[in-house]
């Protein structure tokens, strides 16, 4: 004997319940499946080899003073009287000794080129851009001749990080890029090696999805391909994304 039964219109509408919970499910995992993290390595440093460079030295810090930064530092700069050769650097036979640095008698300048494409300019300018320096002593660093990070002092075996501002990630440019670097004499031993890296999203199929780094961003609305628009400004039909999500324009 049956001592309950559910007429045929409920259990269609508990079918229906079902079949909606599932697909919400779905596209939550969807959603969360949608936007990826992608790291890509402009520079490495010597835990993948050696690192191609081209390098400067000087004879007295006095010389280093008195160089034009855009001289040596910039995208441009004339390297014919620089030797092409391999990082990292350093004084001691240490793990760092690719090229021998006398930083006791001379300064060091350091030349670091890599190339990005327009689509990852966009992604870079608005990603993470992350340097990382072990240094010996009182580094200097400059994007295609703009200054961006210095310290005094030394970090033995240790690296500093440091996430490049927007105004600073907004210095690189589409095609050769250069990171400039200058240590000057010592009165010890002395080392560097670098490293700069890029943290951005992208969607399965590839579009690169701005990732949020203060308040001022949260508020940006952003095309496909990564460029600002105007959030007040009229826009025309399409796919936008702000705050992460992707908006339909009608």
């Amino acid at each position: 004997m049956t001592i309950f039964s559910i007429p045929r219109s409920m259990k269609q509408f508990l079918l229906l319940i079902l079949a909606l919970l599932l697909q919400t499910a779905g596209m939550q995992v969807a959603t969360a499946q949608e936007v990826t993290k992608q790291t890509l390595t402009l520079l490495p440093m010597m835990d993948e080899g050696p690192w191609p460079c081209a390098y400067y030295l000087l004879d007295s810090n006095e010389e280093l003073d008195q160089l034009e930064v855009k001289a040596w530092a910039g995208r441009c700069a004339d390297e014919r009287d620089w030797v092409q050769g391999w990082g990292p650097f350093s004084s001691e036979q240490d793990s760092f000794l690719r090229t021998h640095w006398g930083s006791p008698r001379q300064a060091l300048l350091v030349r670091r080129h890599f190339t990005l494409t327009a689509e990852q300019v966009e992604a870079v300018h608005n990603g993470t851009v992350t340097f990382r320096c072990s240094y010996d002593e009182n580094p200097k660093a400059y994007i295609n001749g703009i200054f961006f990070w210095g310290v005094s002092g030394w970090n033995d075996n240790a690296y500093a990080t440091t996430k490049l501002t927007r105004r600073h990630r907004q210095l690189l440019r589409e095609g050769d890029n250069v990171i400039a670097v200058s240590l000057p004499r010592g009165g010890g031993s002395g080392h560097l090696d670098l490293e700069l890296t890029a943290t951005i999203t992208v969607t399965p199929d590839g579009v690169a999805v701005p990732m949020m780094d203060d308040e001022e961003d949260a508020q940006s609305v952003y095309k496909l391909d990564g460029t600002i628009v105007d959030a007040r400004s009229h826009r025309s039909k399409g796919i936008y994304i702000q705050k992460r999500k992707k908006k339909l324009k009608k």
